[in-house]
């Protein structure tokens, strides 16, 4: 049987090399989103032969594709694995998160034995970092002149988020939650978000925070993924401002992200006016996701 566990911050140090030598590029690709949602989304780790596997859920447990396999036959080898503990737990092999490319080497090396399903509310946007950064062209028109207004309006600072202001960003944050509610879904996120700046150094995460005379009134925090993609996991700002969040956005992507290619602002969750801001921004790619269930 697989020891599966709930990561420690320990454990970016052997996990975290693992995701980035695979080169992926969505959310889950990244150590922190595995350990800041772990409470939520009942996330656990199992290190098998140098791999890392994943599995989600405390009842109707699935599993992530197996990170780190060098060859088909080590590939193989993990998802047998994986089968042997549904099996021994009663339940089917399914496996939740895969790329249409993961998805296909699945195929690859056990034929005919998974059903493939799209869950389109998973899916990732990823945006060009330079489009973020610059909102340069005629389709970021309304973008820049929502900007300008803002800045007309408001005397703000931008600064790079630190140990010495992560209590201004729990502060907005508090602000937010206290406005919109902390239940269901936005409890689960104050958490992660708590969870988040608690660890912040130790995370690695990179943040930015906007005063407006002197007063914190938004941030936004993410991680890098592997050296040519950066996921934002929260960005976060006070009600009363129009255009802060286009400001906080354009900001941090032109003062910390321009290294990147890929900026990676995840899922819309089938939320339809999310779906309608990360579309405004107009994503270079949208990452389809796969469930995938085992016969």
């Amino acid at each position: 049987m697989l020891k599966f566990y709930t990561p420690t911050i320990q454990d970016k140090t052997w996990i975290q090399p693992i995701l980035t030598a695979a080169g992926g590029l969505g959310s889950e690709d990244a150590f922190g989103t595995l350990f800041i949602w772990s409470g939520s989304y009942h996330t656990r780790v199992c290190r098998w032969e140098n791999l890392l596997l994943t599995s989600y859920g405390a009842a109707a447990v699935t599993y992530g594709f197996p990170v780190g396999a060098k060859t088909q036959q080590q590939l193989l080898g993990a998802l047998e694995a994986l089968r042997q503990d549904a099996r021994e737990h009663g339940r089917p092999l399914k496996l939740w998160g895969m790329t249409q490319q993961e998805c296909e080497q699945l195929e690859q090396v056990m034929p005919g034995f998974f059903q493939f399903s799209s869950t389109p509310n998973d899916s990732d946007y990823l945006y060009a970092s330079q489009d973020l950064a610059t909102l340069a062209g005629r389709k970021y028109h309304s973008k820049r002149n929502h900007i300008a207004r803002f800045r007309r309006q408001y005397s703000y600072t931008y600064e790079k988020v630190t140990p010495e202001n992560l209590a201004d960003c729990e502060e907005v944050a508090r602000q937010w939650c206290q406005a919109h509610g902390c239940g269901g879904e936005l409890k689960d996120e104050n958490c992660a978000i708590v969870r988040t700046l608690r660890h912040y150094q130790e995370l690695g995460f990179c943040g930015g925070l906007i005063r407006i005379e002197g007063k914190p009134v938004a941030f936004t925090a993410g991680e890098e993924i592997n050296p040519t993609a950066f996921d934002i996991h929260f960005e976060k700002a006070l009600d009363g401002y129009d255009g802060l969040y286009t400001l906080i956005n354009q900001e941090f992507a032109a003062h910390e992200l321009t290294g990147y290619q890929w900026i990676n602002r995840e899922e819309d969750m089938g939320i339809e006016g999310l779906r309608k801001a990360k579309n405004s921004y107009y994503p270079a790619l949208v990452l389809e996701k796969f469930t995938a269930i085992g016969g």
